[in-house]
């Protein structure tokens, strides 16, 4: 006869006892007189702490119960009973969680690799009653009338519905271009870097500082973000900043976020030498008081201070610095946060702007004088927005040779890829079917992918999505896998984690 019985270590399990009666999984059997002897294997603190250590340079994964326990270890596959094994230095031999006992998994295999000049960003329309879908990363390979093809190492060539498509962006690596946050290491902190810390492709404040990085802006630059809080929309960016690791640098426009209003603020030195540092009039912006989220979208012109704020793609306001463009600025950015008003910051995009061209504007082109055009039918109304600003009004056709051929309602154009910032592609809206086996995968990169899962076995997961089919990816690319995605209890559970 033996017992199955669990040893762990009660300081990695944050002082929780997993039981394997209650959460029904087996990890190890035991004969029943090994019991005692197992009770002495008591290690010291200092051991113990040293064994941690050592554990978090092995071990590559942390996964989450539904009842808050958590485990470092490496995990393997699902088996045929529905069943995670999950291997510990904590445990003698293999553990097996049943996925109704999985709340989440946590990844860190990440290797960084180099970005090429281009990238696509494609969204996927939400799923019902979510505000955010599906965002993928890749070369762009193919564009058709039904598809889009995205190039990308970690699940080959992935065929996306075009009637699923949301949004497709082109991210340049090019100087003044940026796009993130990638990840923690990329960032400076005025403080204890613990003030911040990235999760699942966004920097989170715990605490009174800033969070900055050298984004190389131009003299005219765009900047656009997502933020939530909690319950007051209240924090400041620094733009041109002179000192990213420094919440008082030397120079920089100083721009106050508090609420329903907006303030700017500009601090360095002027041509002569003297000191600056002067404010203006508080800006009432339209941001609803209901709401914990919002894209904020920024046009600057550092010579003339002049700052003209969209706020979830709306006009906001215009900010305007009463002594512009200080000698002595930089081309940081920097996101500082109060300790009472925490913030979560995502989808951080810099790019180079023409100093004109706002949204909804259009670039005319002109008609060829031909015969062909008198008759031609009028062409769905597609938004093709260049790196400088400009947008083209036509249908988007095929991709050849880094250049994405475009039918305009006179002529058909050819643009470089490169230049190309983002592209509407209609408005069918058409939205991913929810399925109760669905997971949510989250990328190192930032967004995440819902797949109704089919396998996971040592470094792939595969399944399903209407908007891509059937899918195998590459473990690596993901930070965290999520379960029982639509169920608010386990969604509550999981905000608690955070």
């Amino acid at each position: 006869m033996s017992l199955s019985i669990t040893i762990f270590s009660h300081r990695m399990l944050l002082t929780k006892n997993i039981s394997a009666l209650t959460l029904g999984f087996s990890i190890i059997s035991l004969p029943l007189h090994a019991q005692e002897k197992a009770e002495e294997t008591v290690i010291s603190d200092t051991q113990e702490e040293a064994k941690e250590v050592k554990e978090q340079k092995i071990l590559q994964s942390r996964i989450i119960l539904t009842n808050g326990d958590r485990l470092s270890g490496q995990p393997h596959s699902i088996d045929a009973q529905g069943s995670l094994e999950f291997t510990s230095s904590s445990l003698r031999q293999k553990a097996k969680f049943p996925l109704n006992k999985v709340l989440s998994l946590e990844l860190n295999s990440w290797k960084s690799r180099p970005l090429p000049e281009t990238t696509a960003r494609i969204q996927v329309q939400p799923r019902y009653q979510e505000t955010s879908g599906d965002t993928l990363l890749g070369g762009l390979h193919e564009l058709t009338p039904e598809n889009i093809k995205l190039k990308t190492w970690y699940g080959g060539i992935i065929s996306l519905k075009r009637s699923m498509v949301k949004s497709l962006q082109i991210i340049n690596s090019g100087p003044g271009n940026y796009h993130g946050p990638n990840n923690i290491k990329e960032w400076s902190f005025d403080r204890n870097p613990a003030t911040w810390r990235y999760k699942n492709g966004s920097l989170i404040s715990k605490s009174s500082g800033s969070v900055g990085r050298d984004v190389e802006l131009t003299e005219q630059s765009h900047i656009s973000f997502e933020a939530k809080w909690k319950e007051s929309m209240r924090f400041r960016i620094h733009l041109y900043s002179s000192d990213v690791e420094d919440s008082s640098p030397d120079a920089y426009y100083d721009i106050n976020f508090n609420r329903t209003y907006v303030y700017l603020r500009t601090r360095g030195k002027s041509a002569n030498g003297r000191g600056v540092r002067r404010g203006g009039r508080w800006k009432q912006i339209k941001q609803p008081t209901t709401s914990n989220k919002a894209k904020f979208d920024m046009y600057i012109d550092r010579k003339t201070g002049t700052i003209t704020v969209y706020i979830n793609d709306e006009h906001s306001c215009i900010l305007q610095s009463q002594s512009p463009d200080p000698s002595d600025l930089g081309t940081g950015l920097a996101f500082i946060a109060e300790e009472r008003y925490p913030i979560e910051i995502s989808n951080i995009n810099v790019t180079p702007w023409n100093g004109k061209t706002f949204p909804k504007q259009q670039l005319a082109i002109e008609p060829k004088k031909s015969e062909e055009n008198e008759d031609k039918k009028e062409l769905p109304p597609h938004r093709i927005i260049l790196s400088n600003g400009d947008e083209v009004p036509g249908t988007v056709g095929k991709v050849q040779d880094n250049r994405m051929i475009i039918e305009t309602e006179y002529t058909p154009i050819q643009i470089p890829i490169k230049r190309i910032k983002t592209l509407s592609l209609g408005s069918i809206g058409e939205e991913p079917k929810k399925y109760s086996q669905d997971v949510r995968a989250w990328f190192h990169e930032g967004g995440h992918v819902t797949l109704k899962l089919a396998t996971f076995k040592d470094d792939k997961i595969s399944g399903f999505s209407q908007a891509f089919g059937e899918v195998s990816f590459d473990l690596r690319a993901f930070s965290k896998i999520d379960f029982h995605i639509y169920d608010k209890k386990y969604n509550d559970k999981r905000a608690e984690t955070k």
